[in-house]
């Protein structure tokens, strides 16, 4: 067969893999037409695909002795070929048995038909109507391969050739042993017992890899372990030799190659046909010692298209082992050896681990040793075998490992694509304007107009997506009259700043502005307009359309639709809203009660005001947050009325952002919620708030990179705020990743001392890795700022009880219990300070009780680690499939 023609067979063999059985007929038939020898050649493919079942899709386990692990067991219906061959001689060896056989070859037990001495072997025959050239061409590099390798630790070829018909056949050692799995868990192996076993297979790949051999197969299935405790690794058919002398007739269809991989043992560089290195055995023996330890597959691809497999082992990270060990769910093993005994319960007792202890096993060292085989980047890995086995080696001995906390691979690759700071040509901050003769008249005077009007223009302005907008929070403390605009935005890192002056008079108002260039020192545009106060609108509509064409000089048809959207022609209403932007802006729990009724304002006087409308679900949310409000309560107000805006106007990237977010909080709708939070995103990317709110949800689902992506977007967007600098160390510290936590907290702190939030959520994080003396001092700072209030008594409280300080703790507790009679007190935080005692029930009491009540703080169970000592009862299990975690 010519390339071209394997190429022609493989493409149409591909794309019927694709469709149902059902289809596949007709697709063939229409993509054969003409062409009777090109159709016969794509089924009798496709029908040695299906027949191949799992030796292509997953690893079989066979419990009885057999040479060559990547086969199904015996087949029990008769087999006609199988029965001519037994009892026929190849060389000095006769046929007894089939052992197994898989999609491309067949293999037999064989025995010395001489008299010279008795040997068991077994025999890889390539299957008849499989024997293309393509086939041959593997089943000779295989054995060309083997012929190479002579290690205890690797099944040996003892002879090989072709028979008389033409068939290629190999003989190897027979191996009597049990599949690695299935040997560690009868024997009760620990996990220095799995560890030092691992390290034997490891001394067969380190081998093969001095060879120039990798073996690009390696899986459970292609590992038996010997009566006498030795492992061996069988079937080198895939093998990529390094050697170029030794490598001249390898085959390289990359389509063909994915198919003979198995996917979940398959690195990234596999899926996307780049070329394999030793690396590649690395990250395969990453997947197998995550599995070994911990009895859960790295990643779910059960079920999944191939092109879904493909984009989950490429671009999403592996659960830490210390964290999916407590997890009941997606087990290797799902079948208990008796019906007294889950199979998650059999997963502890076949290592003589309770759940925490195994949990505290794998945590820190083998989590950082794993993950760093698991890296998706090649060079990200081990350097080589032999460097992972001094890894494993060090840490039985107690001392350090060069394995650091995991960065997982895409994220150095998508983290740099999305989180690289926008070109500062392409971005803007609208600078608060200055009011020249400011008339104190109520608790705003005209101050609101300076940043209310900034604050409008950035919404307006955000709608474009060519460039990007400093949210108002960054640029909220540039309201003094002699800031210079050129030194704003070299701080901001912007490439434009828009600075302006207001003079009001009675009912006359007079705006002047300029965009400046930053780069140039100069200004691109300026305008100036006096008008009737009443026609602010008009100014507003005039200021934003003129600032985007002078950025960008050819604005797209939905872009100038979207920037000519006022929101209200009501002037009344437009001024109360300013206002409550004003209050908002202060990001005080009483700016936040005026802004509310400045919101309020607007919707009595424009009932379809949908910014308005979302300036009430974002302080309802907000307070739930605080937990000034229970959860139940706030998130209720919060959906209503950003359901509303969203029915007013659904083309606003604020109004969905509230949405998504009430939605987790109270009715823990995941689907709904990202829905909104990734339309949100599409409308808006420059969202700072929005782009955060999406952050939690993935973090909340375990989707970590993704979730630390998004937070370190809304700090790129806002990087002088307190509050999302400590949402990216809340990130880190979900995500496992405690030391970039505790960096990013200790700069927060340090350079916002006041920061209350800060110091309690730095004083968490250092509870939770037992920093204790600075974790009492942080918490303590933050209840000296925040006040004596349930929300940040819970955190001291489990603080003094996770340090020891016992009495310290029922004091707190106690003082909680009296302000629960007339404040609201969270049932979630009361559960980690009873879990902080040592008070397992109690703790679960309160979780239960968060979940009656409707406590939205629940949102974090699935990844909080203090939680992780509850993860393997039943009723964890239990509440967080209720809270929708399973799906």
């Amino acid at each position: 067969m010519t390339p071209e023609r394997w190429q022609q067979v493989e493409e149409i063999f591909q794309s019927a893999l694709d469709l149902s059985p059902g289809e596949r007929a007709s697709f063939i038939a229409e993509s054969c037409t003409g062409d009777d020898a090109l159709r016969a050649q794509v089924e009798a493919l496709v029908a040695q695909y299906d027949e191949a079942g799992d030796f292509i899709e997953a690893p079989i386990l066979d419990y009885s002795g057999f040479g060559l692990g990547d086969f199904p067991v015996p087949n029990t219906q008769p087999m006609t070929e199988s029965e001519l061959l037994t009892g026929r001689l190849i060389g000095a060896y006769k046929f007894v048995r089939e052992l197994g056989r898989g999609g491309m070859g067949t293999v037999y037990l064989a025995v010395r038909a001489d008299s010279a001495f008795r040997k068991s072997v077994a025999i890889k025959l390539v299957k008849r109507g499989m024997d293309t050239d393509f086939i041959l061409r593997r089943f000779r590099n295989e054995r060309q391969i083997l012929a190479t390798l002579d290690h205890p630790n690797i099944a040996r070829l003892l002879d090989g050739g072709t028979t008389d018909d033409g068939l290629p056949y190999f003989i190897m050692e027979y191996i009597e042993g049990q599949p690695l799995y299935y040997y560690c868990d009868v024997q009760k192996l620990n996990t220095a017992e799995r560890l030092h076993l691992f390290c034997q297979i490891c001394s067969a790949v380190a081998y093969a890899h001095r060879s120039f051999v990798v073996h690009r197969d390696i899986k459970p299935s292609n590992i038996l372990v010997a009566s006498n405790g030795s492992p061996k690794l069988l079937d080198f058919g895939i093998a990529k030799l390094l050697n170029p002398e030794l490598a001249s007739d390898i085959f390289s269809p990359t389509a063909t190659a994915m198919r003979l991989m198995t996917p979940e043992y398959a690195s990234p560089e596999q899926v996307r046909g780049e070329p394999v290195t030793p690396a590649t055995d690395i990250y395969s023996l990453g997947v197998l010692l995550y599995e070994l330890l911990t009895g859960h597959r790295p990643y779910r691809l059960r079920h999944r298209a191939s092109h879904e497999v493909a984009r989950v082992i490429c671009e999403t990270d592996p659960t830490h082992p210390s964290v999916i060990v407590t997890h009941p769910d997606d087990l290797l093993q799902t079948d208990a050896p008796s019906r007294e005994m889950s199979a998650f319960e059999f997963l502890f007792l076949s290592r003589g681990a309770s759940p925490e202890s195994l949990r505290r096993e794998l945590a820190g060292n083998l989590d950082n040793i794993i993950l760093k085989c698991l890296r998706k980047e090649p060079e990200g890995r081990y350097a080589s075998v032999e460097h992972l086995c001094e890894d494993i080696t060090r840490h039985l001995e107690g001392r350090p490992v060069f394995a650091t906390a995991y960065r997982p691979a895409i994220t150095q690759a998508v983290e740099a694509a999305a989180t690289k700071p926008t070109n500062d040509e392409e971005s803007i901050a609208v600078l608060p304007l200055k009011m020249l003769n400011p008339v104190k008249t109520d608790d705003t005077g005209d101050d609101y107009l300076g940043i209310g009007l900034a604050d409008a223009l950035i919404t307006r302005l955000s709608n474009v997506r060519s460039f990007a907008v400093r949210p108002t929070s960054a640029v909220a403390r540039f309201s003094q009259m002699d800031c210079d605009p050129l030194e704003v935005g070299r701080e901001l890192g912007v490439g434009f700043v828009l600075d302006g002056r207001i003079q009001k008079s009675r009912e006359r108002i007079r705006v002047t502005v300029q965009l400046v260039s930053v780069r140039h020192q100069a200004p691109v545009w300026a305008g100036k307009f006096d008008d009737d106060y009443r026609d602010i609108l008009d100014i507003q509509d005039s200021i934003s359309e003129q600032v985007s064409e002078a950025l960008v000089p050819h604005l797209t048809t939905g872009e100038r639709q979207r920037l000519s959207v006022r929101g209200t022609n009501n002037i009344e209403a437009y001024e109360a809203y300013l206002r409550g932007r004003y209050h908002w802006n202060t990001f005080t729990e009483e700016g936040f009660a005026k802004a509310l009724t400045c919101y309020y304002r607007a919707i009595a006087l424009d009932p379809d005001y949908a910014l308005a409308y979302t300036g009430i679900a974002d302080y309802y949310n907000w307070i739930g947050v605080y937990a000034v409000l229970p959860f139940a309560e706030s998130s209720a107000a919060a959906k209503e009325a950003a359901t509303k805006a969203v029915e007013l106007d659904d083309t606003l990237a604020e109004a969905h952002s509230a949405l998504g977010f009430s939605l987790l909080v109270h009715d823990f709708d995941w689907r709904t919620a990202d829905a909104h939070h990734q339309r949100a995103f599409a409308l808006n990317p420059n969202y700072a708030v929005g782009v955060l709110w999406y952050g939690y949800q993935l973090t909340m689902q375990g989707r970590f990179e993704e979730g630390i992506i998004k937070a370190r977007r809304a700090l790129e967007l806002d990087p002088f705020s307190a509050f999302f600098r400590h949402s990216l160390g809340w990130s880190y510290y979900h995500a496992r990743r405690f030391e970039e936590s505790i960096a990013e907290n200790r700069k927060l702190v340090a350079a916002e001392p006041n920061y209350a939030v800060g110091h309690y959520l730095f004083s968490w994080l250092l509870r939770h890795v037992g920093a204790y003396e600075e974790a009492i001092s942080e918490a303590e700072k933050a209840v000296a700022l925040f006040g004596r209030v349930p929300y940040v008594l819970t955190g001291l409280g489990a603080t003094y009880a996770a340090a020891g300080k016992t009495g310290e703790a029922q004091q707190v507790l106690n003082e909680i219990n009296e302000l629960a009679k007339y404040r609201y007190v969270s049932p979630y935080h009361l559960a980690l300070l009873y879990l902080n005692l040592g008070d397992k029930e109690r703790a679960f009491n309160e979780l239960e009780r968060a979940y009656a009540i409707k406590d939205g703080w629940l949102v974090w169970l699935n990844v909080e680690p203090q939680l992780d000592p509850l993860r393997a009862d039943a009723r964890f299990v239990n509440l967080l499939r209720a809270l929708g975690f399973a799906n």
